[in-house]
């Protein structure tokens, strides 16, 4: 089973089902007009935890383990607050650029 390798431009989140972050995230970055491509990563839980957790420690560069796993322009931001977060610093980045 062949997992999708993050985009490198816009996001792309790794999620699952029942994941409240997950959804969250989602709804952040439609409200942002982001661009995303969504990894429904249920099978790859089932069939190989393992070697998809090691998928994400290696494009991560850290062991990451809980949902989602959130990567922009194919850089790791990490979950729902620190994509969050990478939308505040950009803003703030904009501003004091004026």
């Amino acid at each position: 089973m062949e997992i999708f390798e993050p985009l490198e431009t816009g996001f792309t989140i790794y999620s699952k089902s029942g994941c409240y972050n997950c959804t969250k995230v989602k709804q952040l970055l439609r409200d942002k007009g982001s661009f995303f491509l969504e990894v429904d990563c249920d099978e790859f839980l089932i069939e190989d935890k393992e070697g998809f957790l090691l998928f994400i420690k290696e494009r991560a560069n850290k062991e990451y383990r809980t949902f989602p796993m959130v990567f922009n322009d194919g850089k790791f931001v990490g979950g729902f607050v620190e994509t969050q977060d990478h939308f505040d610093n950009l803003l703030c980045f904009t501003n004091d650029d004026f």
